[in-house]
């Protein structure tokens, strides 16, 4: 069933002292793909932008760029999107062609897909190959293993094995600590799942975006399931399947992608998708507050 979501995504920014000047780059507009479709978009700036662009990066994805010359001690930047979601008919995983035969086209491209493709097995600034991690995936990735079937049992292992704590990991944290640690969040997981993957020379990709997130409003109702992630951007990572495609997989919540996820886009790691970055003059110390709001509006 196809069902339409109204998202609202608010950032507030507050400084100790004036902010005189500053730059941003903001990717927080939705992209469409074969399954989700934007019926409306904008972004709204608060002190107003002296500039403001659009463009689209290497990967496909709309960044926003705008400069603010106002002094300011707050700023607020407001994304609100309206976009209907199908969800996927996914191929049998184990009739899948294997990591070996998968690998062996990624690193031989000779269609434009491949190619494509390609470019999401190397490390990345976020995502270096290392042996503890190829140690990690080894127990999941074998050379005559269907690849979906493999990559669906990296995403249910990272799933039991790691636990969702907000306060364990920041962005900086190497990839090695969230191994070691077995504990951060949707991106930190996204990235694990990712370097398993490049580290048998398999194609994945981070993907940025959003969850709805059920509430249960009675104990009885057992169809309710309250998704980790919400209420914030959430992030999962997508494996390359020869013959279908892209597909995306979810290890904080052990699912595939289905009408509960909206892309924004994707890229390497969370590097290429950060919702918003820049530099400033002034400002002092400062606080962040994110606020999302994910309501269906049409289906289910």
């Amino acid at each position: 069933m196809t069902v339409t979501y109204r998202v609202r995504h608010k950032t507030v920014y507050g400084y100790s002292s004036p902010v005189t000047l500053s730059h941003h780059s903001a990717r927080l507009k939705p992209r469409e793909t074969p399954y989700q479709h934007i019926l409306s978009s904008d972004i709204s700036v608060e002190p107003q932008p002296t500039f403001q662009t659009q463009e689209t990066d290497a990967f496909g994805n709309t960044a926003v760029f705008f400069i603010v010359e106002t002094p300011h001690n707050e700023m607020t930047i407001v994304s609100n999107f309206t976009a209907s979601i199908t969800p996927p008919v996914y191929p049998n995983p184990e009739k899948t062609l294997s990591c070996a035969q998968t690998a062996a086209l990624l690193s031989a491209p000779d269609t434009p897909d491949l190619l494509e493709a390609s470019e999401m097995t190397c490390p990345s600034c976020f995502i270096p190959l290392t042996p503890e991690i190829k140690k990690y995936a080894a127990l999941s990735i074998r050379p005559e293993r269907p690849v979906l079937e493999a990559a669906e049992e990296i995403m249910r292992r990272i799933y039991q094995d790691f636990t969702y704590d907000p306060a364990a990991t920041s962005i900086a944290t190497p990839i090695n600590e969230t191994l070691a640690m077995k504990r951060g969040v949707c991106q930190d997981f996204a990235h694990v799942g990712i370097a398993c993957l490049r580290s048998f020379g398999l194609a994945a990709r981070y993907v940025s975006g959003y969850i709805r997130t059920h509430r249960k409003a009675k104990p009885e109702a057992q169809n309710d399931i309250e998704m980790i992630g919400g209420d914030a951007s959430h992030a999962w990572f997508s494996v390359y399947v020869p013959d279908f495609g892209w597909v995306d997989l979810d290890p904080t919540n052990n699912m595939y992608m289905q009408s509960e996820h909206l892309s924004v886009g994707w890229g390497r790691d969370f590097d290429d998708m950060s919702p918003v970055k820049g530099i400033m003059t002034g400002g002092g110390t400062h606080t962040v507050s994110v606020d999302v709001a994910v309501c269906p509006i049409t289906g289910k």
